[in-house]
């Protein structure tokens, strides 16, 4: 069976920028715990835990709202800058805990992680959703899936040894350095959805697409 991957800019870019983002936290995820207890002053698997809950509770919190929101409006606009907006938030995060020395410094960063998620999530999901080509609906979210899952299996092997080379310290400011990569990906959105039907131009419309969205309903 021959499969044909040919797929749409818009999915090209999301597919991209989820796949490199994806790949940087998969420096992180899996050596964090192992940071939080070693190297915070008052860490432990408490603190671990404690920052896991604060970051699932705000982004489920904040996560529907957001989305309801981004609903409300006609243009797509405010869902790529919420998707680009939301996307360089948590690529600050890794540089962050560089300078974290308390658990009080991760439960901040476990917030801001969430905030960042909350707007980068549903906004990709719905432009995901929009553009998806007909017909290949399967093939490209397991695209997405499976690129997702081999780029965290690759960064989680070299993140050890760097964890282990050279420490935590390499494993942050790698898993940054790659978010923002993958932050920059979607920028590209902004071209390609103005060039579609409906797609605002200037400023001045995307301001006036607010106010719609805001008052008009």
């Amino acid at each position: 069976m021959k499969i044909r991957l040919n797929m749409n800019n818009v999915i090209k870019v999301l597919i991209n920028g989820n796949i490199t983002i994806t790949a940087a936290w998969g420096f992180i995820n899996p050596f964090f715990a192992v940071f939080v207890c070693d190297k915070i002053i008052d860490g432990s698997l408490i603190v671990v835990g404690i920052g896991s809950t604060l970051y699932w509770i705000v982004k489920s919190i904040l996560q529907m709202p957001i989305a309801m929101v981004m609903d409300k409006f006609p243009s797509e606009d405010v869902d790529s800058f919420a998707l680009v907006f939301g996307s360089f938030l948590i690529s600050i995060v890794p540089f962050c805990f560089l300078f974290s020395t308390k658990a009080f410094h991760i439960y901040i960063l476990q917030v801001v992680l969430a905030i960042g998620d909350a707007l980068r999530v549903p906004s990709w999901n719905a432009i995901f959703t929009r553009h998806i080509d007909t017909g290949k609906e399967g093939t490209e979210w397991g695209v997405n899936s499976t690129g997702a899952g081999f780029a965290v299996a690759i960064t989680s092997f070299i993140g050890s040894y760097i964890a282990e080379k050279i420490g935590f310290q390499g494993v942050f400011i790698f898993g940054g350095i790659i978010s923002i990569l993958g932050s920059i990906f979607f920028i590209k959105l902004f071209n390609h959805l103005r060039n579609m039907p409906g797609g605002k131009k200037t400023f001045r419309e995307f301001v006036d697409y607010l106010k719609d969205g805001i008052i008009g309903r």
